[in-house]
C-alpha cells in the first residue's frame, strides 16, 4: 500500500533560469498559489521553471523530438498522477514542472497585445491543466473550456471583462495550444502587469 504524501499545502516553487526579462518571482509565486487553491491541489504540488528559447528548444527536441521553441511545456512526474501509485513520500503528491519560456511568452504577448505577466500566468495555468491529466489535443474542447473557466474566475481577464468562450472553428475539436489561445485571447482584453 503506498503512503500518503504530505499532508500540508506546498507551495508552487518558481525557479527563474533565463536573464532575457525581468520577472516578478514573488508575484508569479502567488498566483501559482491562488492557482492551486482555485484546483483544490491541496497536498498536490508543481513547480514553474522560466528559461529562455535556447534552453526551452532542447527540451522541445529531446523530449518531444521538436527541436524549436514553443511557450510551454509540462512535465508530469507520473502518468495521470495517480498518487497511490508511488511508494515516494517526499514526491508521491508532486504533480510535475511546468517551464516556460519568457522570450516567447514576450513575443505572444506583444503580437496579441497584453502584457507579458498576463501571458505568463496564462502558461502556468495551462501547464498546470495538463499537469492534472488535461490535454487539449484530445479531450474534444474540454480542457479549452476548463482554462477559460478558470481564467474568469481568477479574474485573468484585465480591465476588459470576462472572457467568452470562442465561437467558429475552434470550439468543440482539438486545437493546438497557438491557435487555442489566439481564439480565446480575442475575447479576453489585456493583462495587469502583475504576475
Amino acid at each position: 500500500m503506498a503512503r500518503p504524501g504530505p499532508l500540508f499545502s506546498v507551495p508552487p516553487m518558481i525557479i527563474n533560469r533565463q536573464d532575457k526579462l525581468r520577472i516578478d518571482i514573488a508575484g508569479a509565486r502567488a498566483f501559482a498559489a491562488r492557482l492551486a487553491a482555485e484546483l483544490k491541489l491541496g497536498a498536490r504540488h508543481f513547480n514553474v521553471c522560466l528559461v529562455d528559447d535556447d534552453a526551452i528548444r532542447e527540451l522541445n527536441g529531446a523530449f518531444r523530438n521538436k527541436p524549436h521553441t514553443t511557450d510551454v511545456l509540462s512535465f508530469a512526474w507520473e502518468d495521470n498522477n495517480s498518487m497511490s501509485q508511488t511508494k515516494d513520500r517526499e514526491f508521491g503528491a508532486f504533480l510535475g514542472d511546468v517551464v516556460i519560456s519568457v522570450e516567447t511568452a514576450e513575443r505572444n504577448a506583444r503580437a496579441e497585445g497584453h502584457s507579458t505577466a498576463a501571458e505568463i500566468r496564462w502558461l502556468i495555468l495551462h501547464g498546470v491543466l495538463h499537469l492534472v491529466g488535461m490535454d487539449h489535443e484530445t479531450d474534444h474542447g474540454e480542457m479549452e473550456s476548463t482554462e477559460l473557466e478558470i481564467r474568469a474566475r481568477l479574474r485573468l481577464n484585465g480591465s476588459q471583462g470576462v472572457p467568452k468562450m470562442p465561437r467558429g472553428p475552434t470550439r468543440g475539436r482539438n486545437v493546438t495550444p497557438a491557435s487555442h489561445r489566439r481564439a480565446s485571447r480575442r475575447k479576453r482584453g489585456t493583462g495587469s502587469g502583475q504576475i
